[in-house]
């Protein structure tokens, strides 16, 4: 008798090994995407024109989550960070006072320390959300005391700090707090008032002043308070791609924002 033919084992070792890495190989891409999108780099989208006319509503921008672990954020870097008054929700504003400023505005006109900011881009004129008067806000940084006297005033460095006056609703739908609440509250254990004693407590963390650039259209720090830096995802730099659906299908693409970088404002 002929024998029949024998299977091919090497062949079959062969189509698994191919098989075997090309699954290597997504896995990794797929590892790496992970790592990149949670260390290194990530993209969002921008919903709303709180930041015109340096971001529209449109624009697809990267964000370098890896830099702040070099180095502090610095004074107009825009950055994106956890609102916070809700772990789900993404902001992106623009740095106006560093930890240790004094920041304020009159008149529409914001004082950084006692100095005027005149850049053209922050001063683009829409109808106003309100404070127009603001302030001033002393900005914690990381080292300093703070402690409530008994004479129900609150003290940064043993220097008596300013509160901001009125009615504070950082949360949609949620309750008025005070300024002391919204700004500074977050330095004492929940539910501190003014009304008792506390401290000296050393701060942990340094706390930002944020704005839009579209003012009178964005709500920012001056109605939420202080971003603190752990809540800081990174530092916007590039728009990869931007479209305006608001127009006919031709202009849906804004040609000329393809590649462009966040260069910060000139002074």
């Amino acid at each position: 008798m002929v024998p029949g033919p024998r299977g091919n084992p090497s062949g079959q070792k062969r189509q698994k090994s191919v098989f075997r890495e090309y699954a290597e190989s997504i896995i990794f891409a797929v590892v790496l995407a992970l790592i990149l999108r949670q260390f290194v780099v990530q993209a969002f989208k921008i919903p709303s024109g709180s930041m015109e006319d340096t971001l529209l509503i449109g624009d697809h921008i990267l964000v370098n989550k890896f830099l702040y672990h070099l180095t502090d954020p610095k004074q107009f870097d825009v950055i994106v960070f956890r609102y916070p008054w809700d772990e789900e929700r993404d902001f992106i504003k623009r740095v106006i006072a560093l930890p240790g400023d004094r920041v304020e505005v009159r008149d529409r006109r914001v004082y950084v320390n006692g100095d005027a900011l005149e850049q053209e881009w922050y001063l683009h004129g829409t109808a106003s959300l309100g404070h127009e008067n603001f302030g001033p806000v002393v900005v914690p940084r990381a080292g300093d005391t703070v402690e409530i006297r008994q004479d129900q005033n609150l003290y940064l460095n043993s220097e008596r700090v300013p509160i901001p006056s009125g009615m504070f609703y950082p949360r949609d739908h949620g309750q008025a707090l005070d300024g002391f609440q919204v700004f500074y509250g977050p330095l004492f254990p929940p539910g501190t008032t003014l009304r008792q004693p506390v401290g000296p407590l050393e701060v942990e963390h340094d706390y930002y002043f944020t704005l839009g650039d579209n003012r009178g259209n964005s709500r920012d720090s001056r109605f939420w308070g202080l971003v603190r830096s752990t809540r800081i995802k990174g530092k916007a730099f590039f728009i990869y791609w931007s479209w305006n659906r608001a127009t006919s299908f031709p202009d849906y693409i804004r040609w000329d924002r393809l590649g462009k970088l966040l260069q910060p404002p000139s002074l």
